[in-house]
């Protein structure tokens, strides 16, 4: 019987998905605490209150969590309301952090225009989201009563279920299913982009076979020479007989009347392998094939031929 009831009561909390979050009157407070101090501290850092603002900052946010204060104002840290707040705690960290109880001036820097912007928004947030008092009441002593109550197995579930429910409400709000769908929407948008991206890669990437005879310049001489195959990004060089070009080496090649750096990356007695310090285009590949094609054939017939 137990244990039915338990699940009757795990089945109960998460049918409640949908359901409005009830917001946590006391954190509200708490909040609406922080916020009361820091704006005090924004007009005039060096009241005489200063040190005991900051301890009282101190002791009221060590204890609250983003989670939490989503929850309590049923928001989401992407937007809206719910982001503003978790930059407010964020600001709030840092100020602690700057803050030295002997020197007032010590934030004055803190509270720049960004900070005085959220603190302006968080007050308009917690105008329309304020507690009354009987609630701020009823929500400290259903805290005091959690604290005193033992750790059943009911209570874990429930807290369970809660936490499920805290969840669904996320997950399922309006605002963070339209950025799900401004997302997927731009991932769309973006795929054939990013499809053609690839072909052209491909493209540039792609070895051409060709017999460009063309001159390169290495170790401050000009030497002719003939690229064996070209793409966009580098070349396969044939050099004199017995002038092996040393790994690492730079070099220049004349491709399209224009003389393009590169690296030798390997190298033998006939051959070397050179990478273009930058790439060249599509449109200079095409003519070296093109060149390549001419000087193989002559009046349509293949060169030399009778």
């Amino acid at each position: 019987m137990r244990r039915f009831g338990l699940v009757s009561i795990l089945l109960i909390s998460m049918l409640g998905v949908a359901a409005p979050a009830h917001a946590d009157c006391v954190l509200m407070d708490t909040l609406g605490k922080l916020h009361t101090i820091q704006s005090r501290l924004a007009r005039d850092p060096g009241s005489a209150l200063f040190a005991t603002d900051i301890r009282q900052i101190r002791g009221m946010s060590g204890g609250i969590s983003d989670r939490a204060t989503l929850d309590a104002v049923d928001g989401n840290r992407f937007t809206g309301h719910g982001a503003d707040f978790i930059r407010f705690l964020q600001n709030t960290r840092s100020l602690l952090q700057s803050a030295s109880l002997d020197d007032p001036q010590s934030i004055r820097m803190h509270f720049g225009k960004s900070t005085r912007d959220n603190l302006a928004e968080i007050s308009q947030h917690l105008r329309d989201l304020q507690c009354t008092d009987e609630q701020v009441a009823v929500d400290t002593r259903a805290a005091a009563e959690r604290r005193r109550g033992g750790d059943s197995d009911a209570d874990d579930l429930a807290e369970v279920a809660e936490n499920l429910k805290t969840l669904a409400n996320e997950v399922f709000q309006l605002r963070t299913l339209a950025i799900a769908a401004a997302v997927v929407m731009v991932v769309m948008a973006a795929l054939p982009v990013l499809r053609r991206w690839r072909i052209l890669q491909r493209r540039r990437a792609k070895r051409h076979n060709t017999t460009y005879e063309t001159p390169y310049k290495w170790n401050g001489r000009e030497t002719g020479g003939m690229l064996i195959d070209i793409n966009c990004f580098g070349t396969k060089l044939r050099h004199a007989t017995g002038a092996p070009l040393p790994q690492g080496s730079d070099i220049e090649i004349a491709i399209c009347n224009q003389w393009i750096a590169g690296t030798v990356m390997w190298g033998n007695a006939h051959y070397s392998g050179v990478q273009f310090g930058k790439s060249i285009s599509l449109s200079a590949v095409e003519q070296v094939r093109a060149s390549s094609q001419a000087a193989e054939t002559q009046n349509g017939a293949p060169k030399d031929a009778a």
